[in-house]
């Protein structure tokens, strides 16, 4: 190299130039092909890891919220409690005048539990009868899946169900018919006898028809949520149930428990030979049946019950 000129020298650094800057720019061409080449089947492989980490999330989740009594008590209703009431505590419920709120206000602290009496239905689509009493809460569906889902069903099944135990009921009668938005269960009988519904409570030309012969729930793909106002009615048995809803999405049909895992929903029957019975009557006043002190009430060997 030192005997070259200076000349050749200046040759061989501008051909060493020109081979560097060759492979660079081939290098990167053959990068652009190779990925317009393969881009497909990356937007490809894309696409389908994220459908399977969409469809990893679980399709909805669910809440159960008991209605709020404390901003909205129902005009008639039944509380249960599970001890008999003292005879101070019956002088002060029987001292009332059979106003709900003042009557829940009173049994909430001794451990009262409401149970709401059936609400106004026009006749069921499919010819059922039964009616009962009712524990409302509000069922939401919640769904952060990016591709849509479509609940085609919801079928109630019973887990146990048995005698009702409280010992006292406070009966404050409806003084006409009423009606509710939401959702009826026919959940009458004991465990052997299949629940019926869901029937659509609200007022109008569907009131009383099967909600899912009618209607689906479409979540996912922008809409994230459902709520419904969950009514479901018992008679003679106290019920554990839980709710399995059908539902189809880009994989196929499924079904999802609520509560999830082993969880159950309860609905308390009201008993129809409690120790204690206290009903409302508007003309009379107060009437009891049972182990009390009668103090305030005009005792009576039957109440008619309604």
């Amino acid at each position: 190299m030192r005997t070259l000129t200076t000349k050749h020298r200046l040759l061989y650094v501008v051909v060493a130039a020109v081979v560097v800057l060759g492979g660079l720019v081939s290098a990167y061409y053959a990068g652009y092909a190779l990925d317009w080449t393969t881009s497909t089947d990356r937007a490809r492989s894309d696409k389908n890891a994220e459908r399977t980490v969409d469809r990893e999330q679980p399709a909805f989740v669910s809440t159960i919220t008991p209605r709020d009594y404390e901003q909205n008590v129902p005009e008639a209703l039944y509380v249960l409690l599970d001890r008999p009431l003292t005879a101070s505590e019956q002088a002060a419920l029987t001292g009332m005048n059979g106003d709900a709120s003042q009557v829940w206000a009173f049994m909430k602290p001794l451990g009262g539990r409401i149970v709401e009496r059936a609400s106004y239905v026009a006749p069921f689509e499919d010819g059922n009868e039964n009616r009962g009493e009712s524990q409302t809460f509000h069922l939401n569906l919640n769904s952060d899946r990016s591709a849509g889902i479509t609940i085609n069903g919801m079928t109630a099944v019973k887990d146990a169900c048995g005698a009702p135990t409280a010992q006292t009921v406070v009966d404050i009668p409806p003084a006409g018919s009423q009606s509710r938005q939401g959702l009826l269960w026919d959940m009458t009988g004991g465990k052997a006898e299949k629940p019926k519904g869901p029937y659509v409570l609200d007022e109008g030309d569907t009131q009383g028809e099967l909600f899912f012969h009618h209607n689906v729930v479409d979540l996912g793909s922008g809409q994230s949520s459902m709520a419904f106002t969950v009514q479901p009615e018992v008679s003679t048995h106290t019920c554990a149930w839980h709710i399995d809803v059908s539902y189809i999405d880009t994989s196929g049909y499924h079904t999802q428990r609520i509560p999830k895992g082993n969880g159950t929903i309860t609905t308390e029957a009201v008993p129809r030979k409690p120790l204690q019975y206290f009903r409302y009557i508007t003309t009379t006043g107060w009437g009891c049946v049972g182990e009390m002190s009668q103090k305030g009430c005009t005792a009576t060997e039957h109440i008619p019950r309604g």
